[in-house]
């Protein structure tokens, strides 16, 4: 069995290591690598689209983490106004570190709150 982990660095190479050293044959590629925006302007008005959004649809631990760090370093806090909507479990967990109000996640194609 050859494995082909396309996650993004530096975890898809972390999880190719594990599985290489089990014996299974694996390789890294990734589509898209996270890092911190460096742009003022497409920032300040992704800042006004977070500030005047009905829903939040977070997809991963990583968009939670560089959206905290940039919130953070800018005195500024996770809106409370929107609906937010965690796509897994794990992202779910995650982000209920940040977020002090219930929202929503999919587990077993049934949406569950979580508060």
């Amino acid at each position: 069995m050859k494995i082909l982990v396309m996650r993004p660095s530096p975890e898809g190479e972390k999880l190719v290591n594990i599985l290489n050293n089990i014996g299974i044959l694996s390789w890294h590629f990734s589509l898209f690598n996270f890092s911190p925006s460096s742009s003022k302007i497409s920032l300040s008005k992704k800042k006004y689209e977070l500030y005047t959004s009905d829903v939040m649809i977070i997809f991963s631990k990583k968009s939670v983490h560089y959206t905290n760090l940039y919130l953070n370093k800018n005195n500024l806090h996770w809106p409370l106004n929107p609906d937010y909507y965690a796509i897994g479990k794990g992202t779910a967990i995650f982000l209920e570190k940040y977020i002090k109000k219930k929202f929503y996640f999919q587990m077993m194609k049934k949406i569950v709150k979580l508060y």
